[in-house]
């Protein structure tokens, strides 16, 4: 293959690097809080189908369906192994590290879970008394719902392949929303995880980061890659197929 041919994803095993150990005990307290929020809306969702109005009844299993589908988009993101692995196409001169793919599907769907929500509002807004309508319900899943179904609509559009990490003999670009970037190597100083997030620091703008899951890579990994060219003037003319060698070798 001549280096201005372009490769499918190369997915690459990184050895003699101790790569991202997982967010470990930073997510406990999360875990917590999303397993203590998911019983409470599966309790008022239980209170919607116990209704006996037909409106509320399809609200309830809106929620039902809301709820499935967050745990479905979650579970595909950790189903992505990352620890020392990275995964990335070469193109040319240029190497291309992007998102889940597994997760498109689950975002896609939000759009269901929005309609069905907005839906089941609306029904029992014009045919549940006043008075068995909760804050939650009049106020509350409008904006769930709108939320939802602009989210999945986005996805659509917006794929998560938008989000990537591309890099050039000639400098670095970012594409995360928010959190776009583009600059020389010799504006880049260095990257490193902080936290849930990898920190990208250059000498002419404010720092750029992504999240760990952002990326369907290692991101411990990618941070000293970036480095590695940020701080090696000479290895970045490589940059293409002998970045994917590298990679492979460990040597960085």
């Amino acid at each position: 293959m001549t280096d201005t041919q372009k490769t499918g994803t190369q997915t690459v095993w990184v050895p003699g690097l101790a790569g991202w150990q997982g967010q470990q005990r930073s997510t406990t307290g999360l875990i917590a809080l999303g397993v203590v929020l998911a019983a409470a809306i599966l309790f008022y969702a239980a209170t919607l189908l116990a209704d006996p109005a037909p409106a509320m009844k399809v609200l309830g299993a809106a929620v039902v369906v809301a709820v499935g589908i967050a745990v479905w988009l979650q579970a595909a993101h950790v189903r992505v192994a990352r620890v020392r692995v990275v995964r990335l196409v070469v193109d040319g001169t240029s190497v291309v590290f992007g998102g889940a793919e597994q997760i498109i599907w689950p975002l896609r769907t939000l759009v269901l879970a929005g309609l069905l929500l907005l839906a089941g509002w609306a029904w029992s807004v014009f045919t549940v008394p006043a008075e068995r309508m909760t804050m939650l319900t009049l106020l509350g899943v409008p904006v769930i719902g709108a939320i939802l179904l602009i989210a999945g609509a986005r996805s659509w559009f917006r794929p998560p392949s938008r989000h990537r990490l591309s890099m050039r003999p000639d400098g670095l670009e970012l594409r995360i929303p928010r959190n776009d970037v583009s600059a020389t190597w010799d504006e880049i100083e260095d990257a490193s995880l902080e936290g849930d997030r990898v920190v990208v620091r250059t000498t002419t703008t404010r720092p750029s980061s992504w999240a760990a899951r952002d990326l369907a890579s290692d991101p411990v990994i990618l941070a000293e890659l970036v480095s590695f060219y940020a701080r090696h003037p000479a290895a970045r003319a490589e940059i293409g197929a002998a970045t994917l060698a590298r990679l492979r070798s460990g040597d960085l």
